[in-house]
């Protein structure tokens, strides 16, 4: 056993000195990414299952909003809660409102995963957020998901729909299911083969090491965050960097439900028929991801649904557009108090 940890110990120390980051530099990063006003009122803590506890940062609702469902932020794969930097203080003038970071992501603990199955995997990520959720002492929450974090807050509300009162889902991953017969592109395929032999973005970062690495990062950076001032573009390369460089068992899981281009292994296409709770669909007018197959499943919805495109926004449009964002946001909270009369 002590040769062991030594062991441990000593790849530790390999891989900081071969990536120059460790947990601290996350942490640093993570918070330049907030805003100082943030950072001055927010409660950081982690909560959940021990070994598999969720980094957090809950910003209190203004006063008389204690009783209602907070709005809880769900990040994308890859990512981490800094990249809702612009909806945390806006928000948190309505309702309370919290972000984590997912299971194996940011700052949270990084849990093995030995699953092989979709079932095996989405345990891996909503046990995590159950377990969080009822170490917050959360009993109803709205959920604001990004791309894979859209794709578990709509499978989490499935799952436990006395939780969640309504589902905000921003181009969702896994919305729709991968056709064969469909033409995708060389690129695609290339992308796919290196996908079935477990390499992702996070693990060539990792492999490059720091200079290369980083470069890397900001070749991504700068192609998909084409709008953002030289100096955000700075903070997101920093901040991305030092999430993908740390070893994680989250993205096998992740491999286990999505396939190259966000294709579900178990489409939400074919769930969502289930769904208890209102739901919006959000894209960016530039989106890469298509809303044809939101739209189409409008009708099939036993709930209130509806599919908004925000204007002059990308994939990510919560940082491209975040003021329109935010007020879809804040505007289901304002039209019902428990965010149940938001789509029409």
């Amino acid at each position: 056993c002590g040769n062991r940890a030594a062991d441990v110990v000593a790849m530790e120390w390999l891989h900081e000195t071969w990536c120059g980051t460790g947990y601290r530099s996350r942490q640093t990063s993570q918070s330049s990414m907030l805003s100082s006003a943030t950072r001055a009122s927010a409660s950081v803590k982690k909560a959940g299952r021990p070994g598999s506890q969720l980094y957090t940062v809950d910003l209190e609702g203004p006063d008389g909003t204690d009783h209602l469902p907070p709005v809880v932020l769900v990040h994308g794969f890859g990512m981490g809660l800094g990249f809702w930097a612009r909806q945390l203080d806006e928000i948190s003038r309505h309702r309370r409102v919290l972000a984590f970071d997912l299971p194996g992501m940011g700052c949270s603990d990084r849990p093995k995963f030995s699953g092989s199955t979709p079932k095996e995997a989405e345990d891996y990520f909503l046990g995590a957020i159950r377990d969080w959720q009822q170490g917050m002492g959360i009993q109803r929450m709205i959920m604001v998901g990004h791309a894979f974090g859209a794709y578990l807050a709509a499978t989490f509300a499935l799952r436990h729909p006395r939780s969640v009162t309504q589902v905000l889902l921003s181009s969702p991953s896994g919305l729709e299911k991968y056709s064969k017969y469909e033409d995708h592109g060389d690129a695609h395929l290339i992308m796919s083969v290196l996908w079935r032999l477990h390499v992702t973005p996070q693990s060539l970062v990792r492999a490059l090491g720091a200079w290369l690495g980083r470069q890397l990062v900001r070749s991504f950076t700068a192609s998909r965050f084409m709008g953002e001032s030289s100096v955000a573009l700075g903070q997101l390369t920093d901040y991305l960097y030092h999430l993908w460089v740390l070893p994680s068992d989250a993205e096998k899981a992740y491999r286990q439900l999505m396939g190259i281009g966000g294709y579900g292994r178990k489409p939400l296409c074919d769930r969502l028929h289930r769904l208890k709770v209102p739901a919006t669909f959000i894209f960016g007018e530039y989106d890469w991801r298509s809303h044809t197959p939101a739209d189409n499943l409008l009708p099939r919805l036993p709930v209130l649904a509806k599919v908004v495109l925000i204007k002059d926004a990308t994939h990510h449009a919560y940082l491209d557009n975040h003021s329109h964002f935010n007020a879809l946001v804040a505007g289901t909270l304002t039209r019902g108090q428990d965010g149940r009369a938001s789509a029409k």
